[in-house]
């Protein structure tokens, strides 16, 4: 134990002795960051040699490399009128781990954060960053309320798979005509640059998530790429940030909205 806790870089066995005690730890998954070292310390090691899959399911299902149809079920499907049912007595699906994020919904459903996109917004905690243009994000477990569940048909519109999406309710004042307070967008993460010109949800100056207009405001080639940062509501002020600056969480692609 003290050869794997120096292998982590830790400086004796102390350090990660709790983590093999069901009864001194009792946190559930490993942070990401840990278990990123534990790869690094114990890959390939042993006879049968230890696989990559092995370790990540130590951060829970959402890390888990083993391909999907051999991963356990999260939820069992059940009739909601049948009273008689034993999922109707503890919900199984709907459990949140600390650094994983929200986890157990229905296959194919996408998460609502649980903060308001608008003006001054509180903060957003993101866990996986995804590879921007080709997976989505993962939001930590705090800032996920609830999910939507998409038909098919409309994923297959959008081009997206279900985690892929985030959905935000709409704060404040600065988008409209084009947004009104209380309503719902549809935002594709893994559309992370401001390419095309339109509506992209970003990370705000005191770290929270707006909806804001996007345009690319400097010349062909210039040195340093320029952004205008719109509000549709001509009392608010367009900002001009570098594109370096400007933390693009996604673009919105549809918004939920009332009839007028």
């Amino acid at each position: 134990m003290t050869e794997f806790a120096k292998a982590l870089g830790y400086k004796n066995a102390s350090s990660v002795q709790r983590y093999e005690s069901a009864v001194e730890y009792s946190g559930g998954y490993l942070k990401r960051d840990l278990v990123a070292k534990i790869e690094n310390a114990v890959l390939g090691k042993g006879d049968p040699a230890i696989r990559k899959e092995e370790v990540w399911e130590l951060a829970g299902p959402e890390f888990s490399t083993r391909p999907i149809s051999s991963r356990p079920r999260l939820v069992s499907s059940f009739d909601p009128d049948d009273h008689h049912h034993p999922s109707r007595d503890h919900d199984e699906g709907m459990t949140i781990g600390s650094e994983t994020g929200f986890n157990g919904a229905p296959d194919g459903s996408s998460p609502q954060i649980d903060i308001t996109a608008g003006m001054g917004a509180g903060g957003l905690a993101i866990t996986n960053e995804g590879v921007p243009g080709k997976h989505g994000m993962t939001f930590s477990a705090e800032s996920v309320k609830d999910y939507w569940k998409l038909p098919p048909a409309v994923l297959v519109t959008l081009g997206l798979a279900a985690k892929d999406i985030a959905i935000f309710p709409v704060q404040g004042d600065s988008m409209q005509p084009t947004l009104d307070e209380g309503d719902v967008v549809f935002i594709d993460t893994r559309h992370r640059r401001p390419s095309p010109d339109g509506l992209y949800a970003i990370i705000d100056e005191i770290g929270g998530l707006a909806i804001k207009r996007l345009e690319i405001a400097s010349e062909p080639g210039a040195d340093e790429a320029l952004v205008s940062v719109i509000s549709d509501n001509p009392r608010h002020k367009t900002k001009i940030w570098k594109a370096d600056d400007l933390y693009v969480v996604g673009r919105v692609l549809r918004k939920f909205s009332t009839v007028r």
